[in-house]
């Protein structure tokens, strides 16, 4: 099995090692069953229980059809985030956090962002040559 991140979709998008999925299984719904994908192949996911009211966390969970992620079966709690995305994130939280004033208002906020993003746009532009 690869522990890198799989191209495979659910019903939000692709299943990727690291997320954080609850069973909506009406038995398991009031259990609160989450499960966290360890491993992909093309067809399964390997999952470990994170969280189980009943004391199954921290067991393995049988291999999951990673069709069923697609289904009302399971719902998408925790998403993996990279590098890059972290990375961008850290850079619009610094223009947020850097607004100043008693009341900042919401076009300072929007100021701020537009600003990363013309950063962002313009070191894209001077990447590509």
């Amino acid at each position: 099995m690869s522990t890198s991140p799989s191209p495979v979709s659910s019903a939000v998008g692709p299943v990727r090692v690291g997320q954080l999925w609850q069973d909506m299984a009406p038995d398991m719904v009031d259990r609160e069953r989450m499960l966290r994908v360890l491993a992909l192949t093309d067809t399964h996911a390997e999952c470990v229980v994170e969280r189980d009211r009943q004391g199954t966390a921290g067991r393995k969970a049988r291999p999951l059809a990673i069709r069923r992620f697609a289904t009302s079966a399971f719902k998408l709690i925790e998403d993996v985030v990279d590098d890059a995305d972290q990375a961008l994130y850290a850079r619009f939280l610094a223009a947020m956090t850097g607004v100043q004033g008693a009341n900042p208002s919401p076009v300072a906020y929007a100021a701020a962002a537009l600003r990363v993003h013309h950063e962002l746009t313009a070191e894209a532009a001077k990447a590509q040559g």
